[in-house]
C-alpha cells in the first residue's frame, strides 16, 4: 500500500485506515510447529533481550503528522512510537513487545502483522529496488528471514512482518542507502482465564469453496513473486553446498506445499524442505494454485 507524497493527503489517508529418487517425506504441519511451544518464555522481555524503547530515541515526523502514531492511524498506533529518521522510520511498541493475539496452529507463523514504513526527502522509489526487512533471532535457534516489499513511489509502505518462532529478534529494514535496526520481544498470547470459542455454529458455517484451478508457472517467473524467505542452512557435519531443486505447489495463501525432490545434493534435501515450508509468495487473489519448481541455493561453505 503506497500513499501519495502530499502531506495533507497522507494525514487524511491515515485517518481512513481504521479498518523420482527416494525422497524423504516433506515435514507435516506439526513438524513445522514453532519450538516456542516446548519452551516456556517469560511474559515480558528478559534483561538479556535489549529491546528498542522510546528512550533509545523517538522520531518526530514532519507536520502534519503527529508525534503520536495513534493520532495519525485512527487508534491503530495506540501504545506505539515512531522510531528512525526522515530517511526511514517505522512504528514500534512502547514496551518493546509484539504479542500474538491468539495461539498459532501447527505450521503457522508465531506472530504476523502489518508494519508501516515511511521515508521522506526522498520518498520510496521503485527505481532503486525493493525495501527488504531481515529478522535474526538473538536468544536461540531460528531461521533468518527476509521479507521483500515492493516500492513504487510515495511516502509510506504498509508491509508485513512475520516471525517463525517467539523470542528476542533483531529486525533490519533496508531501503536504498538507508538501514534501520531495532530489537523486539515477540511473545505468545496473554494467558486467558477461560478459553474463547471462536468456532462457527454448524447452522451458519460457510459453504465449501470451489477447488482452485492449477496453473503452471516456470521457476524463474515464480521466484520474482517471493516475498518471504528463510535462509537455508547447511546441516552440521555436511560438507557439501549447492542448489536443491524442488517441485512444489503454491497454495492460494502463497505457501509452498507438496514438495518433491528433483535434483541437487541429497544431503541438503531435508534442510531445503524445512526452509521452503516457511517461504511465502505474492498471490493474485484469484482462486488458483501454482505448479512450479523452486531452487534452494545454499551458501558456499565457509562463506
Amino acid at each position: 500500500m503506497l500513499l501519495p507524497r502530499s502531506a495533507t493527503v497522507i494525514a487524511l489517508t491515515f485517518a481512513a485506515m481504521s479498518a523420482a529418487a527416494q525422497t524423504p517425506p516433506a515435514p507435516s504441519a506439526a513438524d513445522r510447529q514453532q519450538p516456542a511451544k516446548a519452551t516456556a518464555l517469560p511474559d515480558a522481555a528478559p534483561a538479556s533481550c535489549r529491546v528498542t524503547l522510546p528512550s533509545d530515541g523517538r522520531f518526530l515526523p514532519p507536520a502534519p503528522l503527529s508525534g503520536d502514531p495513534a493520532k495519525n492511524m485512527s487508534g491503530l498506533g495506540t501504545g506505539q512510537f515512531w522510531f528512525g529518521s526522515s530517511k526511514l522510520w517505522t512504528m514500534l511498541p512502547l514496551d518493546g513487545t509484539w504479542r500474538a493475539w491468539q495461539a498459532s496452529q501447527p505450521g503457522d507463523f508465531a506472530y504476523s502483522n502489518k508494519l508501516p514504513w515511511f521515508r521522506m526527502h526522498p520518498g520510496f522509489s521503485g527505481k532503486d529496488g525493493s525495501l527488504t526487512v531481515t529478522g535474526k533471532r538473538l536468544d536461540g535457534p531460528a531461521p533468518v528471514f527476509t521479507e521483500t516489499e515492493e516500492t513504487y513511489g510515495g511516502t509510506m509502505i504498509m508491509g508485513g512482518i512475520a516471525f517463525p518462532v517467539f523470542g528476542c529478534w533483531q529486525v533490519t529494514g533496508h531501503d536504498k542507502d538507508q538501514e534501520l535496526i531495532f530489537a523486539v520481544w515477540v511473545a505468545p498470547p496473554a494467558k486467558q482465564k477461560q478459553p474463547v470459542d471462536v468456532s462457527l455454529p454448524a447452522a451458519i458455517s460457510e459453504p465449501p469453496k470451489p477447488a482452485p484451478r492449477l496453473i503452471y508457472v516456470d521457476a524463474a517467473t515464480q521466484a520474482k513473486s517471493l516475498v518471504y524467505k528463510v535462509t537455508p542452512e547447511i546441516p552440521p557435519g555436511v560438507d557439501v553446498a549447492g542448489t536443491v531443486l524442488l517441485h512444489a505447489v503454491i497454495g492460494t495463501d502463497g505457501r509452498p506445499r507438496d514438495l518433491q525432490y528433483v535434483s541437487g545434493p541429497l544431503q541438503l534435501l531435508e534442510a531445503a524442505i524445512k526452509a521452503v515450508t516457511w517461504w511465502q509468495y505474492r498471490v493474485t487473489g484469484e482462486a488458483e494454485e501454482v505448479d512450479t519448481m523452486i531452487e534452494v541455493a545454499f551458501p558456499t561453505l565457509g562463506a
